[in-house]
């Protein structure tokens, strides 16, 4: 039996799905979703600068990272660069290669993290939770304390 078996009847399917798969790009009206010509002379060099080939990079990096400070889906645009790990786009504010640097360890137990508070949050228990996401049941203890939840109220096996 798959670990996905004993919940997905339990759960609605899109639930188990969210708490699963990376984060989408944001929804909603970002800043760089309408040209903005106090920065960018051209809509095309605009989209040039966000498609991570910035025209003139001299000028298109930093009117872009201006943009997004302004953004009101700065925030969830950063956690969507982090965990889609795009390798074209300029998002929340950084080029690829600045991006890159922050891709490490923290970067996977963050997005581990994220994940184990989605499935905790639909009482998924603790060791459903470590084969969903192929680690050890100390690992997810560990998550849920440093996320606030304490020891877990779920029972150590399904």
């Amino acid at each position: 039996m798959e670990p996905h078996d004993e919940i997905e009847n339990v759960l609605q399917p899109d639930a188990l799905l969210w708490a699963m798969e990376p984060l989408g790009p944001p929804l909603g009206e970002a800043a760089c979703s309408s040209w903005d010509s106090r920065r960018f002379p051209t809509p095309q060099e605009q989209q040039a600068a966000f498609d991570g080939e910035p025209t003139v990079p001299e000028r298109g990096i930093p009117q872009a990272r201006a943009m997004c400070r302004t953004c009101p889906l700065l925030e969830s645009c950063r956690r969507y660069a982090q965990d889609s790990r795009d390798e074209h786009a300029f998002l929340a504010g950084a080029t690829v290669d600045e991006r890159r640097k922050k891709w490490r360890k923290t970067g996977e137990i963050a997005k581990r993290r994220r994940r184990v508070a989605e499935l905790h949050a639909l009482h998924v228990p603790t060791a459903t939770i470590a084969q969903l996401l192929q680690c050890g049941e100390s690992s997810i203890r560990s998550d849920l304390r440093k996320l606030g939840k304490g020891r877990s109220h779920l029972p150590p096996t399904a």
